[in-house]
């Protein structure tokens, strides 16, 4: 018994730092390219980076521990910012249809 629990603390002791280190904001992907001179090759690249970055900000705010104020205001944010992207992404179409 005395095995086991000392086998659970060790786990929770490892594991706790790990889960800490886990609850980090993540660092906001570097400027869109522009869209009238981009090509899909780098449309594509900054839309998987956005994608990870948005997913990476909802785990954050998942596990940050922000007041809901504090996390209503950076979901704004992070919507202000997807619709950014997203706006770029429709000029880059309408130029390439």
């Amino acid at each position: 018994m005395k095995k086991v629990l000392t086998q659970a603390i060790l786990l929770m002791t490892m594991a706790f730092p790990a889960a800490s280190f886990a609850c980090s904001e993540p660092a906001k992907p570097g400027e869109f390219p522009d869209p009238a001179t981009a090509v899909t090759a780098q449309m594509v690249k900054a839309n998987n980076e956005v994608k990870a970055y948005v997913k990476a900000m909802e785990e954050y705010l998942g596990c940050s521990g922000m007041s809901r104020g504090d996390q209503k205001k950076a979901v704004k944010e992070l919507e202000d910012y997807a619709e950014s992207f997203n706006k770029l992404i429709r000029e880059f179409k309408s130029r390439n249809s």
